[in-house]
């Protein structure tokens, strides 16, 4: 008794902080104060001091590493982990951070802090600890957030890579400029460090990466593409549901790689990887065979096969993201249905919400529109907002709004026959999900195994 007690004033706590923390953000207007104090002189000037404290207490553990700062709207954590394999396995002991989980040499630890790049505290202390354990080389997840937030103050950056910049963190930055400008903070980094030599990538098949590798100037930079010239290119992209086989030309030689990594936009990941080992003169047969033994990163487009029917999860959660991952199934020619279970976060850029709605439409047969994390945002409004632009579209026919994440789930699973594909994007490497109601824990693989009938989870 004494403990029903205590959990219903656990959750009646829990619950009216909810309720003032979403009252005191609608007061006050925290989104717009925010954006106005983060870029004053006074928010600048004590970040800028967190960093320097943060390397004081640690002892400025950067310098004693090659450091390689990789930057993009999609794909980020893949080609941190492709990097730090290659590395790891062919140059020396190497620690890497990145929004799903956080390495030190093989030792895999989760990164359960949500964030794609750490607190300055926390990311010294990594430093410092991989450090300890004998790396070399550090791969750090760099995100326009935290890049505009001073969190890499002081980090002797020795290598920037772009793989790309799309739609997304307008929310954050407000204009795609600024988006753009927190982005380049990366490049200044490696151009106004202290080490001797300074490296770059650039995406070619981007604008802003051909506009960029023209205008900085490197001791080595390096550009790569499937469509435009460029340095690394590639070519006779073969796509199954299992592997990815492509060919790339290198000063006039051509290599083949195979590997278990699925998706066009993959194979941009792998070129951004191959392209920062060949700049540090790894060899590349070595480099290829490091790809083609890389297991794709848990959390990251993961395939499950449930009684015939083939299920994508996956963390796609911008207009970009769902384009290159649901084209995927038309170019592979997939003879059955596409059905997509898909959200928008809250307060997160919602100009993105009609285009995603848009790009769902393009590709798939049905769409289900549903919570991802609604938060102190109202759950009705997101999907409104989601799918306030229909066209030639029937409800109940062709889409359907299930706002409980679970049903609508539980929904596509039924609805799917044997050669269907059915795509569950926005959630997939979270362990928790924000709803209207407060946090509750939440794995969408879990809840897709929950709705078969007859199927334990072991």
């Amino acid at each position: 008794m004494k403990e029903q007690k205590q959990e219903r004033k656990k959750k009646f706590s829990f619950y009216l902080k909810w309720i003032m923390k979403k009252f005191l953000k609608k007061l006050i207007w925290y989104e717009k104060i925010y954006n106005i104090i983060k870029d004053s002189f006074i928010y600048q000037a004590r970040k800028k001091l967190n960093g320097q404290i943060a390397n004081l207490l640690y002892g400025y553990p950067s310098k004693h590493f090659f450091v390689i700062g990789v930057t993009w709207t999609n794909g980020k954590t893949t080609v941190v982990n492709l990097i730090h394999k290659i590395l790891n396995d062919n140059v020396a002991k190497t620690v890497m951070v990145s929004t799903a989980n956080i390495k030190i040499v093989n030792r895999n630890i989760p990164n359960e802090k949500k964030m794609t790049s750490l607190d300055i505290y926390d990311l010294q202390s990594i430093l410092a600890m991989a450090k300890g354990s004998g790396c070399k080389i550090a791969v750090l997840e760099t995100s326009s957030h935290w890049l505009n937030q001073y969190r890499f103050e002081w980090i002797q950056f020795d290598f920037a890579v772009l793989t790309n910049i799309t739609h997304d963190h307008l929310d954050y930055h407000w204009t795609r400029d600024k988006y753009i400008q927190a982005k380049e903070g990366l490049f200044k980094y490696v151009m106004n460090s202290k080490k001797s030599n300074k490296y770059a990538i650039f995406p070619m098949d981007d604008k802003i990466g051909r506009k960029w590798f023209d205008e900085m100037n490197f001791d080595k930079k390096l550009g790569f593409s499937i469509v435009s010239s460029s340095n690394l290119k590639a070519e006779e992209i073969y796509q199954s549901l299992t592997w990815t086989h492509f060919k790339f030309s290198y000063l006039w030689k051509t290599y083949e790689v195979k590997t278990k990594l699925l998706w066009k936009f993959n194979v941009y990941n792998i070129l951004t990887a191959l392209g920062v080992a060949l700049e540090i003169w790894v060899d590349m047969s070595l480099a290829i065979k490091s790809i083609e033994n890389f297991d794709p990163v848990v959390w990251r487009m993961e395939h499950l096969q449930v009684n015939g029917i083939d299920c994508f999860v996956d963390f796609a959660h911008s207009p970009d993201a769902l384009e290159k991952t649901l084209s995927y199934f038309v170019d592979i020619k997939w003879p059955g249905r596409l059905i997509t279970v898909f959200g928008a976060p809250w307060n997160r850029d919602k100009l993105k919400r009609p285009i995603m709605w848009e790009i769902v439409s393009q590709y798939s047969d049905i769409m289900i529109a549903t919570d991802d994390d609604p938060d102190t945002e109202n759950r009705f409004s997101i999907l409104k907002q989601l799918t306030e632009n229909v066209k030639n579209k029937v409800e109940w026919k062709d889409f359907f709004i299930i706002p409980e994440r679970t049903l609508a789930i539980k929904f596509a699973m039924e609805m799917a026959k044997p050669g269907d594909i059915v795509m569950f994007a926005g959630k997939w490497h979270e362990t928790i999900q924000l709803t209207n109601f407060g946090k509750r824990p939440w794995s969408d693989k879990e809840e897709i195994l929950k709705s078969i009938k007859n199927y334990k989870i072991k």
